[in-house]
């Protein structure tokens, strides 16, 4: 696991998990393509927002590495964005383990009026918010359907546009959380500045372990359940209310 840059995770669950691989069928094979598809989808723009932010600071790092681009390919990792995914979609979608390419970010060469901290805060913080974005702008479409003639009911769970909703609403909320690796250790990091290092140093130090106990343990991913319940509560309104 990587422990640099923007490492996107999450765990998602639209899909009946009650099959593995030997029992496969094309259903299955279908739901999963359209997870993966949706997966890089959201990878590629929450990394390239992470660069693009770096860039406008001042940092030539990401542009010089070619990752101030919209290419999916140019932001996957060959075992967090394709191994790792293509496995838990085939044996046990009702998980997903992933991660992008870190962006290389130096906030040494950050020209901006803002604090080395500030600007990683900045950079940290730009891939959520991209993941907020494409939610906002997915729910609302699938709104504008409902709306103009498609009841919500007919679109399935694992119709892409709920697919890609879902999975970004959950990128957004989970990589917010304030622990490292996760960009929301690094917005932390600013928020408790300089005087506070002790607690972002043992933050740093145990944000892996305490990361992959909310994921793999069932006792993590009910808690991780819990927490992002009232974002799907306003997520869901948000479709209702659009589509009258």
């Amino acid at each position: 696991m990587p422990e640099d840059e923007a490492l996107v995770v999450a765990t998602f669950a639209p899909f009946d998990t009650n099959f593995g691989l030997v029992a496969l069928g094309a259903a299955d094979l279908r739901r999963a393509g359209i997870f993966l598809i949706c997966l890089v989808a959201a990878i590629a723009l929450h990394e390239f927002s992470h660069a693009k932010v770096a860039d406008w600071l001042g940092d030539p790092t990401p542009r010089r590495e070619g990752r101030v681009t919209l290419n999916p390919l140019a932001h996957a990792d060959p075992v967090g964005t394709i191994l790792l995914p293509v496995v838990f979609a085939l044996s046990g979608p009702g998980m997903l383990f992933g991660w992008g390419r870190p962006v290389p970010t130096n906030p040494v060469l950050y020209r901006r009026k803002v604090s080395m901290r500030g600007g990683m805060a900045l950079v940290a913080l730009a891939g959520p918010a991209m993941n907020l974005l494409l939610a906002i702008v997915s729910g609302v479409a699938i709104g504008l359907v409902a709306r103009f003639g498609v009841p919500i009911g007919t679109l399935s769970a694992d119709h892409p546009l709920f697919v890609f909703y879902t999975l970004n609403l959950v990128l957004f909320a989970f990589n917010l959380i304030p622990i490292h690796p996760l960009d929301g250790g690094k917005i932390l990091a600013w928020a408790l500045g300089a005087k506070r290092q002790h607690v972002d140093d043992a933050l740093r130090q145990y944000g892996p372990w305490i990361l992959l106990a909310l994921v793999i343990l069932p006792l993590g991913r009910v808690l991780l359940g819990f927490l992002m319940h009232p974002l799907y509560r306003l997520a869901e309104a948000l479709v209702v209310a659009i589509a009258g």
